[in-house]
């Protein structure tokens, strides 16, 4: 059995960490438990609690008791990371605590891995655990089980009837900022002004002339003054994160920042993404990919 035992990241992080050991489970036939994904599984509860034959959540509610329990397993963790123990009789604990765009990742595929997965107890604790090839392969069980609540689904068919009426396209726009003035030196925390000179760009684009656009806008701020033009429409109200992100899954285009939130998205709903890696470069029809599972 496999036991994460590091909060690595925010929801869409979240998700995608844990989709590796649950594919990687599924085709190595090993267990999984998550023992920090608290914070999320009221989004996907329905679907996600009838799935203990791949991955078990302990501390299904965020409460005082499972946030104690967490701190505690976090500095016990540590204690002995820093004496460099990780190897005990009853488990043996993987650190893989490394990040960067560089980094190479940990391929859960490792035999090494596998046969501890499978014989033993190992306390991953790091975010580059990955397993790209596996993640397209069992995508259908993804999309099972990673299907938010049904009131979560209902609002977002909402919104998607209401923004898709009198439009032919539907372009998710993920503005991310906060972190990301920091984040890579702030390499993508990019200005209201040039989210919405990206949007015109792409309006402007052979692909969708004579189409009638609305830019369906996913931030977690609200204090954007993105004004509708005479060749597209915006839409930016206040929507849960869970209903963005499955929006963003619903709409023809996706653009956006390198951020798993965008490409999450784009993986679950097979949508075109383009990821804004430069802001100053024009787009192009050829910068729409699928299948990007990973930055």
């Amino acid at each position: 059995m496999v036991i994460i035992i590091s909060r690595e990241g925010q929801f869409a992080n979240r998700i995608l960490h844990a989709s590796s050991f649950i594919v990687n489970a599924k085709e190595h036939n090993y267990k999984v438990l998550h023992l920090f994904f608290d914070d999320y599984y009221p989004v996907f509860s329905e679907k996600l609690g009838k799935k203990k034959d791949l991955i078990n959540i302990w501390g299904k509610k965020k409460t005082n008791l499972v946030f104690f329990c967490q701190q505690v397993l976090s500095f016990v963790i540590r204690i002995f990371l820093r004496l460099r123990i990780k190897k005990l009789p009853l488990f043996e604990i993987i650190e893989y605590k490394k990040y960067g765009q560089e980094t190479v990742f940990f391929d859960l595929n490792r035999d090494e891995f596998v046969q501890k997965a499978k014989s033993k107890l190992v306390l991953v604790y790091g975010w580059l655990f990955k397993d790209p090839e596996n993640l397209k392969k069992h995508k259908e069980l993804l999309l099972e089980i990673w299907q938010p609540n049904t009131s979560y689904l209902v609002n977002v068919e909402y919104y998607f009837r209401k923004y898709k009426r009198d439009h032919d396209v539907l372009v998710g726009v993920h503005v991310r900022r906060g972190d990301y003035k920091i984040f890579e030196g702030g390499k993508w925390f990019y200005t209201p002004d040039q989210y919405y000179e990206k949007m015109k760009e792409i309006a402007s684009l052979e692909r969708f002339r004579d189409k009638r656009i609305a830019f369906v806008v996913c931030s977690n701020e609200r204090d954007l003054s993105l004004p509708d033009t005479d060749k597209f429409s915006i839409f930016n109200e206040e929507r849960h994160f869970a209903e963005d992100i499955f929006l963003l899954s619903k709409c023809d285009y996706i653009i956006g920042p390198p951020s798993t939130f965008s490409i999450w998205a784009s993986f679950y709903g097979d949508v075109p993404l383009y990821l804004i890696d430069d802001v100053n470069r024009p787009v192009s029809k050829e910068d729409f990919r699928k299948n990007i599972i990973e930055i």
